[in-house]
């Protein structure tokens, strides 16, 4: 009975060897993760104008023997316009994800 015992408990102790890294043995394990990005953007809008008019206006007056008047009126208007417009538009985008992952055993 003696000698089933003595197998059981190496048994135990093979399984502990497996479970546990020997001795002289290092292991490490790293990992880098990064990421960026940016963006711009940019408008330029330019509106031009000019606006001319002209009013005038003459009226004459007569007056009838009879002492009635009679009044004649004219009216001229203008008006000049001119206009321009310009517009520009720039973006610029940029991204960068980088990841390095490493893992050494050395085993003596």
């Amino acid at each position: 009975m003696s000698s089933s015992k003595s197998a059981v408990s190496k048994q135990g102790n093979e399984n502990d060897q497996v479970s546990q890294p020997a001795q002289g043995t290092s292991s490490m394990e790293a990992r880098e993760q990064s990421a960026s990005a940016n963006a711009s953007a940019g408008l330029n809008l330019n509106l031009a104008g000019a606006v001319s008019g002209l009013f005038s206006s003459s009226s004459k007056k007569e007056t009838e023997a009879d002492g009635s008047s009679v009044e004649q009126k004219e009216e001229r208007a203008g008006v000049k316009g001119a206009g321009a417009g310009n517009m520009q538009a720039q973006g610029a985008a940029n991204a960068q994800q980088r990841d390095r992952q490493m893992k050494v055993q050395d085993g003596a």
